[in-house]
């Protein structure tokens, strides 16, 4: 039982090391209009800080993207910032900013956003 414990723990050190550095410094965006692009949620989101990347999410059939997306600031607090001062109001809707919290699959090969 002890054996089964200890590797238990093992395994969840490795996975907590394997994380991404950039953890804390990236939020999820939620209920994004499908018309906002990139630059608009740059444009809303550098009054937080200096943000290094905007990712959308796309679906493959429409082009169009599926109303998630991610931005990865250069600082942890510029992150906090953002997800402190609700309600975040783009293009008349009311966007959900969430931190970002990657799992690690078991083949290792892309993280998954909850």
């Amino acid at each position: 039982m002890r054996s089964v414990a200890r590797g238990v723990t093992t395994n969840i050190r490795k996975l907590i090391e394997a994380r991404p550095k950039n953890t804390g410094q990236t939020v999820y965006l939620t209920h994004v209009k499908w018309v906002t692009g990139k630059a608009q949620l740059e444009h809303y989101f550098k009054r937080y800080g200096p943000i290094q990347s905007v990712n959308m999410f796309y679906d493959p059939d429409t082009g169009l993207h599926r109303g998630f997306a991610s931005i990865t600031f250069d600082s942890k607090d510029s992150a906090n910032k953002a997800i402190e001062q609700r309600p975040h109001v783009i293009d008349g809707d009311r966007v959900d900013v969430e931190p970002y919290i990657p799992l690690i699959s078991k083949n290792k090969k892309k993280d998954l956003m909850l």
